[in-house]
């Protein structure tokens, strides 16, 4: 079943993912704390704040935002967002 971007079920099954592959995934060596607005979004109050940090060493993605990020990144909901490895790509490329 599709959830709408960032959406609370969303990020349910997200973790679900993640929770089901961890074992599976390569070991995060790159630490990045990342605060992110997603405006015009199609439900809610139209506004998403989000985040991804690896400093534990897993990636963490949830809704909120961190303390004393390393980059905040507004966007407006698009289905060019969709994909998180998109996402974590331009984000690591704009950091450089």
């Amino acid at each position: 079943m599709a959830f709408p971007f960032l959406s609370q079920e969303w990020m349910d099954a997200a973790k679900a993912i993640r929770a089901k592959y961890q074992d599976q995934a390569p070991k995060i060596t790159a630490v990045i704390r990342i605060n992110q607005v997603i405006t015009d979004v199609p439900f809610g109050d139209g506004t998403v704040h989000s985040y991804m940090d690896t400093s534990s060493g897993e990636m963490e993605v949830e809704l909120g935002e961190l303390e004393n990020p390393d980059a905040t990144r507004s966007e407006e909901h698009t289905s060019e967002l969709q994909s998180p490895d998109h996402l974590v790509c331009r984000l690591l490329l704009e950091k450089k």
